[in-house]
């Protein structure tokens, strides 16, 4: 059995063989069990310390194309785009940092992965994005997982997906189909995360925290893609933590339709919490906390929110005034519905209460029952506002 330590004729343990046929995080089982940790240790054995060197352990075999596994592993101060220039398909990252002068272009299938919140990007230059999946092109399949990225004010955008056309997609995909998970993007001059272009679709981002966007945390201009449990905080006054709709560069696009957020919160916000200028999306469980201007600000019609939370818009800790903001301040008359949503000023540290309306909606959306369900307490001028 893989990892017993089995004595073989009476000597010493054999060493643990690999069992091909599971599959395992990092390197296989292979990678694991040559590490001392057993199969189920995946990037922790891959990463192990050498003895007395101070670096990752590395199985032979364990680069781009070996016979043990796919991951190629590039240290901390190396080139990840080097590494994707040789062909590489599944970069591990370790513990350090990793200076960025160029953007880093992924190829189709390319999955880079760290080791979480040690692993971390930094834009050494002044750059549009660090990572920059498609650049205007095709691509397909890049995975950016458990690592942070830090802009540090020099890039315009952390990680810009960028995708246009679909040669070469696997048989023959018509979305792009990129997964993000377990990110931390920190203070980038313009926007965390964009999603622009014709075919940045099927793309699923995952467990993201954004810090202190310069404009927006999360930039969604494109269509058909999915946000469960990303939240984002913004330094400008200009943007929002989520702006969901159509390109702000003017540029030709559908823009941000049939879009799913889920347990996605904007906080922290020295403009908008969330602003929504585009139509068919849906908005299931986010918040707004904290922001100066509106919580929410809902510009279109054709969007369902339910059960989403505003506290505490015109918060004077980001720059905002009371009276001047509201939890919801919907635009659109019809065609749009706020089912079970909550609306509130917990009057942080005790200091009177700041947001102005719970739900500033036109009278024609009460009339028409797409107001349901909704509460709240605390807003200076009541919970909802008939205009």
């Amino acid at each position: 059995m893989e990892g017993s330590g089995e004595v073989a004729g009476g000597g010493e343990a054999s060493v643990p063989q690999p069992d091909r046929s599971r599959r395992a995080l990092v390197s296989g089982a292979a990678i694991a069990a040559l590490a001392g940790a057993g199969a189920g240790a995946g990037a922790a054995a891959l990463l192990r310390p050498e003895a007395g060197k101070g670096r990752p352990y590395l199985a032979p075999g364990s680069v781009a194309g070996g016979d043990r596994g796919p991951w190629h592993y590039v240290e901390p101060g190396g080139s990840i785009q080097d590494a994707i220039d040789a062909g590489a398909k599944a970069i591990q990252l370790g513990d350090g940092t990793y200076p960025v002068s160029e953007p880093i272009v992924p190829t189709a299938g390319c999955t880079i992965r760290g080791i979480g919140q040690r692993t971390r990007l930094e834009a050494a230059a002044d750059l549009d994005a660090v990572i920059a999946i498609g650049n205007g092109g095709p691509v397909d399949a890049v995975t950016i997982a458990e690592l942070l990225v830090d802009a540090k004010g020099r890039a315009e955008v952390g990680i810009d997906l960028d995708i246009n056309g679909t040669t070469g997609n696997y048989r023959d995909e018509p979305d792009s189909v990129c997964r993000l998970d377990a990110l931390w993007v920190y203070q980038a001059a313009e926007d965390g995360i964009a999603y622009r272009g014709s075919d940045t679709q099927a793309c699923i981002s995952t467990r993201i925290r954004v810090r202190l966007a310069g404009r927006h945390g999360f930039r969604v201009e494109a269509p058909d893609n999915v946000w469960i449990g990303c939240e984002a905080t913004t330094s400008g006054t200009t943007g929002a933590g989520f702006s969901v709709g159509t390109a702000i560069d003017g540029s030709d696009g559908i823009g941000a339709a049939n879009c799913h957020f889920h347990a996605c919160k904007a906080w922290y916000c020295r403009g908008v919490g969330w602003k929504v200028t585009s139509t068919r999306n849906v908005f299931v469980g986010c918040e707004a906390q904290d922001t100066a201007g509106h919580g929410w600000s809902i510009e279109i019609g054709r969007n369902a929110f339910n059960g989403c939370v505003a506290d505490t818009a015109g918060m004077a800790d980001v720059g905002g005034r009371p009276d001047t903001a509201d939890g919801f301040f919907v635009v659109p008359a019809a065609e749009t519905t706020l089912v079970g949503c909550l609306a509130f000023d917990r009057t942080p540290g005790g200091r009177p209460a700041q947001q102005r309306y719970g739900f500033n909606v036109p009278r024609s959306l009460v009339d028409a029952g797409l107001l349901v369900g909704h509460t709240g307490w605390g807003n200076t001028g009541g919970l909802v506002h008939r205009r």
